[in-house]
């Protein structure tokens, strides 16, 4: 992963995205780097014949007012902040190869979790670039405050994507000054008897369960590599998904790797 790079931050012009820029132009402060805004458009003669409206926008006046809309979110960002570098780049076609692309040339890629549409779930193009991406790539949720001294959250369950993400939480916490809780959540069967999941084991665990130790020996291994940040383990009997949800409503970053244990690469 590169550390040198500008961090890219795509829009797509939607009321969501306002808040996806801004968060990746305070990003890109605290790590003195340059921002490459971008915007993706597919020609409006490919979205006419699948849409509703006969009528196709000229090709070139439609890109002219793409690039203009852009140049107008940077000099906003520029406004408020004059020392910063800022670029843009307007790229015609499929959505996620273009930021594929470029996502090899930085240091971080920024999205909204989700654009145009208003379901809050992940979409299907922020989906593939936080499997696909060759970069970290943050996802930026709707604004929500926390407190001052949230954590940063990392998930971890042993792959070698998880433990990547491990190091790169560890990272962001100490650049951000925040405690670093490592959360590993270990799945459990329903009980037989119908009383619903078991109770929560792991966290009461010993300190020589396997599962356990392997788990104390990643915080243990980030604390050594940043003494500065407050590393505390978070184990937990639940599904994976269910515990990284539940903590990150307290979180100031969540972070996971791009695929788990599984055979296919897809988040964890």
């Amino acid at each position: 992963m590169r550390t040198d790079g500008p961090v890219v931050i795509a829009t797509d012009f939607s009321e969501h995205s306002e808040q996806t820029v801004a968060w990746g132009v305070q990003e890109a402060l605290t790590r003195h780097a340059p921002v490459l805004l971008v915007h993706s458009y597919r020609d409006p003669s490919e979205a006419a014949a699948w849409g509703w409206y006969p009528m196709v926008p000229d090709t070139h006046e439609y890109e002219q007012e793409m690039l203009g809309q852009l140049r107008q979110v940077r000099d906003t960002v520029v406004a408020g902040e004059p020392g910063l570098s800022v670029e843009v780049r307007l790229m015609r076609g499929p959505v996620v190869p273009a930021l594929r692309e470029l996502s090899s040339q930085a240091q971080l890629l920024v999205l909204g979790a989700h654009g145009q549409g208003r379901r809050p779930g992940l979409g299907s193009i922020s989906g593939q670039l936080v499997t696909y991406a060759t970069c970290p790539v943050a996802l930026v949720r709707r604004h929500a405050p926390v407190a001052t001294d949230a954590p940063v959250v990392v998930g971890v369950d042993g792959s070698r994507s998880s433990l990547v993400a491990a190091r790169l939480a560890a990272q962001e916490a100490a650049r951000r000054d925040r405690p670093l809780h490592v959360l590993h959540a270990r799945p459990v069967p329903a009980d037989p008897h119908g009383r619903g999941p078991a109770s929560d084991a792991l966290a009461h665990a010993a300190p020589d369960d396997p599962t356990h130790a392997a788990a104390r020996a990643v915080a243990d291994e980030l604390h050594s590599a940043h003494p500065s940040v407050t590393v505390s383990l978070d184990p937990r009997d639940d599904d994976p998904v269910h515990a990284l949800v539940d903590a990150s409503r307290d979180a100031d970053l969540l972070v996971v790797g791009s695929r788990g244990l599984g055979r296919s690469a897809g988040c964890c």
